[in-house]
């Protein structure tokens, strides 16, 4: 029997009791291969994983970690060693930007997948569900409120 529709779906915890849903079904013309289908699929629901799923940093994190090198650069001596220990620190700052350069591309090019997987899931016509759990609970313990 030829597979001539398929639905998949991912669900990302986001924490906080907070996750978002993305579904996506695509129909399989005759002829063409449904393997192909839900590679091509997978790999756009790989691509809308929230930054922290593709283990990248946030733009945040990336942010924080420029001020770090700038503070750094401009600590005093005492300060220096109060933190980070003897030495001039030349060393340690250029690790440090070398790592915040390398992050920056890394969270770049997640940033560029995900634009492509959205547009991708758009053009499919692919349904995303935000969930906030906090937002059904219910703050009555079951109790008369009786005064």
């Amino acid at each position: 029997m030829p597979i001539t529709k398929i639905t998949i779906g991912r669900l990302y915890n986001l924490g906080n009791y907070e996750h978002v849903r993305y579904e996506l079904s695509v129909e399989v013309p005759e002829g063409q291969s449904a393997a192909t289908a839900v590679i091509g699929m997978e790999k756009i629901l790989s691509g809308l994983a929230p930054l922290k799923h593709a283990n990248v940093k946030s733009q945040h994190d990336i942010q924080q970690m420029a001020r770090e090198i700038e503070a750094m650069k401009t600590m005093s001596v005492v300060d220096w060693e109060r933190r980070y220990g003897l030495g001039t620190g030349s060393d340690l700052i250029e690790r440090k930007q070398d790592l915040l350069e390398e992050e920056s591309v890394k969270t770049q090019a997640a940033l560029t997948r995900a634009r492509r997987a959205r547009q991708l899931f758009d053009d499919l016509g692919g349904a995303a569900q935000w969930k906030d759990a906090k937002l059904d609970w219910d703050d009555y313990d079951g109790q008369d409120d009786e005064c």
